[in-house]
């Protein structure tokens, strides 16, 4: 009987890494033997990475091989890319600690990280070249260099080699991905023998900032007196250890995290987090979390704003004082929401007057040149303003769709929650009617719900 004759077809990939074989019954063809096999492989400039023992089980047993894995490369190795390491703490937070009886630490913060004039800061480590490859054809693939890095060198730091040194005793702050060492500015009370603070240094005030006057720095704020109606602005954290007594006047703004005791008739703005025991007659927004932290933690009679969590252990009071909660979009949105709606419900106004005056002046069948001016002038505001109203129609529209599609957002009350209370989660309102305890509220569809605090 004779052997049954193959087309021996051999298939390679795009990238070239892979060699396929298969044979095709073909009176034509050849007998299928190692040599023959070899001699089509070669043809097709396979040379690299021959799987021998499939080619051998291909000649044992040629019936149905279709699409065999018969050469493979080997694939380059990408260089790793280069990274710093850091060798001090560069990581601060003004977050407190809750001690074991409900108190709160507001004296061990560690907010400042210290460093002494000619200490490494970080070290960078290096990109790798990686590991060539090479495909079926045997030819070299080359491998991606791994990506470098630099070392964050800011104000009052050096590089030397592959090292980030500290030029100054200082402490390190973190700013626009560069690393700082700043000098720190102390003072005892901010009144009328200091006057106003405007620096690039953190601060520490070790006594009260007295009404009337402003602090301002690049990186943190630490005092640890009495804010009065005074003004405090920080890019870092800012940190008062006995509290906001503002007067109605006293405006906290950080651009990180906000500590204090207390914070009452003030308002605070923060990029972070807010931490506090009470908020009392207050406006505070956060991008991040408030938390009030201690078993007696209380926000009374203020609007309190913040993107991702609100948690007091009483909220209200059985007074039934107007507080007001909002979680789940960020203040800003609220505020954009807020200023295109009012926009809007000006321009409306003003298209109507105009409207008014344009339908008044179209009952003259011949209008005066002066009258026919105005005329002109009233159509076009009237063609600005409602083209004008269409886009911020838009855009409202928009950050309404936003607010809808989000579900971020939770308010947690450790004890009770008290009537005269307004809960909003994105646009989902509950207005509180009778005492609720241990409970944790969250948006569910349009409404809102609450669950046990466990």
């Amino acid at each position: 009987m004779e052997e049954k004759r193959y087309k021996i077809v051999v298939d390679i990939s795009k990238d070239k890494q892979e060699a396929y074989l298969s044979l095709i019954e073909d009176p034509n063809g050849v007998i299928i033997s190692k040599d023959s096999v070899m001699t089509e492989i070669t043809k097709h400039n396979v040379i690299y990475g021959i799987k021998q023992d499939v080619i051998e089980h291909i000649c044992q047993n040629p019936q149905n091989v279709k699409g065999l894995l018969i050469a493979q490369g080997k694939k380059p190795v990408n260089g790793e890319n280069g990274k710093i390491i850091f060798e001090v703490d560069i990581q601060t937070t003004a977050a407190p600690k809750v001690l074991e009886d409900g108190s709160v630490d507001y004296k061990n913060l560690d907010l400042f990280k210290n460093i002494k004039k000619g200490q490494i800061i970080a070290r960078k480590i290096n990109p790798t070249e990686g590991q060539p490859g090479i495909n079926v054809l045997g030819q070299k693939i080359e491998p991606i260099r791994g990506k470098d890095v630099r070392l964050p060198v800011g104000k009052n730091t050096f590089i030397d080699g592959d090292k980030l040194i500290a030029a100054t005793d200082g402490h390190i702050v973190y700013l626009n991905n560069k690393i700082e060492v700043h000098t720190l500015l102390e003072v005892k009370e901010v009144d009328t023998s200091v006057g106003n603070i405007n620096t690039v240094a953190s601060v520490k005030i070790t006594g009260n900032v007295k009404s009337g006057f402003t602090v301002e720095s690049e990186g943190n704020i630490e005092i640890f007196g009495v804010v009065e109606a005074a003004i405090i602005i920080a890019n870092g954290n800012i940190i008062i250890h006995k509290g906001v007594q503002g007067n109605g006047k006293a405006k906290i703004v950080s651009g990180r995290d906000v500590t204090a005791k207390y914070l009452q008739n003030c308002s605070v703005e923060s990029e972070g987090d807010v931490y506090s025991e009470a908020i009392i007659y207050s406006n505070v927004k956060a991008c991040g979390s408030v938390k009030l932290l201690g078993f007696k933690s209380q926000i009374i009679g203020s609007k309190v704003i913040a993107a991702k969590e609100i948690s007091a252990a009483n909220i209200g009071s059985k007074m039934g004082t107007y507080t007001e909660l909002q979680v789940g979009i960020l203040p800003q949105t609220r505020m954009k929401i807020a200023e295109l709606t009012l926009k809007i419900e000006q321009n409306n106004e003003a298209i109507d007057k105009i409207k008014k005056i344009v339908r008044y002046l179209e009952k003259f069948e011949q209008l005066p040149p002066d009258k026919a001016e105005i005329y002109q002038k009233a159509k076009a505001s009237l063609k600005d303003l409602v083209s004008i109203n269409h886009q911020l129609t838009e855009e409202l529209s928009l950050l309404n769709n936003e607010i809808k599609n989000s579900s971020h957002g939770i308010i947690k009350v450790f004890d009770t929650v008290f009537p005269g209370t307004k809960l909003v989660i994105n646009d989902a309102v509950l207005k509180i009617k009778e005492p609720i305890k241990y409970a944790m509220f969250v948006r569910d569809g349009a409404d809102i719900k609450f669950l046990p605090l466990t």
